[in-house]
């Protein structure tokens, strides 16, 4: 078993009985013994990192701050830590609130996360050289009521969207998702507004994706509440995001995004775009973790079996220039324990590798797995 954060890399290439060759998978604990990391990829292929460290004078504390780094694919490391929150905050107990980032066409790096005491969520943006970040920015007043879990952010151009829900937390049913739109890079936002259709409601407590397919439409991904029990995975498209709204529509949902429960199921979905424009999603549905191609939405898959029959949550996925998917996700959750890795690569056309990890890998309490591709095509996994 690997238990707190010693580095664990898979050396070498996978190769299969048949001969076939697939992208390395590089395994390792989020640096800086920080936790809830998140990954992303910029247009020139760079690896971001954005996660949360306690503070080291308050050890048996959860309160701390957000870190942003970037990866070093020639020296396989990421630089030095540049800190994002501009005052320390209690970490939420499950990983619903997780922050999340995205970057411009400037360089800057807009991160948004969830202040959980005063139901907040806040906004900052770093510098074009992504040396500093600027004063953070509470950014929900109108549409603040009911706030439990974290929102999304979404950049393409000098385009940015925050996404969150918010409503009545003893009606989901009425609940609704909301957003506030920039033009310029993060330096002003538009007014909030409602996107979502209030007769879906949206889950209280599990958070959501969203990614632009274009400057002009937004994907968001998120779990609704149907009279408070249909908790689907519904997929939304805002039109003309970038001018003003047109229209807005949601995709017919499969049997796999489906999920009747009467209880709220504290999930958690992740968007990847793959050079070219195509993009994955993975969500849970009833346990199990779901992937999906945005590009043709009627092909819903379910990822893998656990290791036991347990739940699987938190997923994250990623994409090679080759067309090959690797997924990670956690199982034996709790509240609060990170439960153990567990992934599964697939090849350009959806088979399963049958790569399984030789170790057991624990991840940390209060955490979650991220991945990402380098630019050889190898996978990087954060725990």
């Amino acid at each position: 078993m690997l238990f707190g954060f010693r580095k664990y890399l898979l050396i070498g290439l996978f190769i299969t009985a048949s001969g076939l060759v697939y992208g390395e998978v590089i395994i390792e604990p989020t640096p800086d013994e920080g936790t809830q990391p998140r990954l992303t990829i910029d247009s020139q292929n760079n690896i971001h990192l954005l996660y949360f460290k306690k503070r080291i004078n308050r050890p048996s504390s959860r309160e701390g701050n957000l870190y942003y780094r970037q990866y070093n694919a020639e020296k396989r490391q990421f630089g030095a830590p540049v800190k994002v929150s501009s005052s320390a905050f209690s970490m939420q107990t499950f990983s619903i609130a997780r922050a999340s980032m995205a970057l411009t066409d400037d360089g800057r790096v807009h991160v948004m996360w969830y202040y959980p005491r005063s139901a907040e969520m806040i906004y900052s943006r770093s510098n074009a050289g992504r040396t500093a970040f600027e004063e953070q920015r509470s950014m929900v007043q109108q549409y603040q009521d009911g706030i439990d879990a974290g929102g999304d952010i979404a950049a393409i151009g000098s385009e940015v969207a925050l996404v969150w829900g918010a409503g009545d937390l003893g009606a989901e049913h009425e609940r609704t998702m909301f957003a506030r739109f920039s033009h310029d890079s993060g330096e002003n936002f538009g007014n909030e507004i409602v996107i979502s259709n209030p007769d879906l409601g949206a889950c209280a407590c599990c958070s959501l994706a969203a990614d632009y397919f274009n400057e002009e439409d937004l994907l968001v991904a998120y779990r609704s509440a149907i009279d408070g029990v249909g908790r689907h995975m519904q997929l939304l498209t805002i039109e003309n995001v970038n001018k003003e709204i047109t229209g807005a529509y949601y995709s017919p949902l499969h049997k796999n995004q489906k999920w009747e429960a009467s209880y709220c199921p504290l999930s958690t979905n992740d968007i990847f775009k793959v050079d070219g424009g195509t993009q994955w999603l993975v969500f849970e549905t009833e346990s199990r973790i779901m992937k999906i191609d945005l590009t043709a939405q009627d092909k819903v898959s379910l990822v893998g079996e656990p290791f036991i029959e347990t739940r699987q949550k938190n997923p994250a996925l990623a994409v090679n220039k080759n067309g090959e998917r690797l997924v990670v996700w956690g199982e034996a959750i709790s509240h609060a324990r990170g439960g153990r890795l567990n992934m599964r690569l697939f090849n350009s056309e959806g088979v399963n590798t049958g790569y399984e990890i030789p170790e057991e890998i624990n991840i940390p309490n209060y955490s979650f797995p991220a991945a990402a591709v380098l630019p050889n095509n190898d996978f990087l996994v954060l725990y």
